[in-house]
């Protein structure tokens, strides 16, 4: 199996992530707009950060299946 995430999914991922994290009771409204402002300035969709972003979240993916691939050939089916 392959998964790859492009530029878009990437940027819509991290945007579902900041809102749940900015959610978090024990943030002040000082470090949840601190987070938002970052996402905004820093992590707009198509910037470098946003693709670097893009090309270390698929070589995790990758790295991922690769290992859940070996650890299944691994498992005995006799126990």
């Amino acid at each position: 199996m392959h998964i790859e995430l492009d530029a878009d999914e990437t940027w819509a991922l991290l945007s579902a992530l900041v809102k749940r994290v900015a959610e978090e009771p024990s943030l002040t409204d000082k470090d949840r707009a601190s987070i938002r402002q970052w996402r905004s300035a820093k992590m707009k969709p198509g910037s470098e950060l946003t693709r670097a972003l893009t090309a270390k979240v698929n070589e995790d993916l990758a790295r991922t299946m690769k290992n859940q691939a070996r650890s299944q050939i691994q498992k005995s089916d006799w126990r």
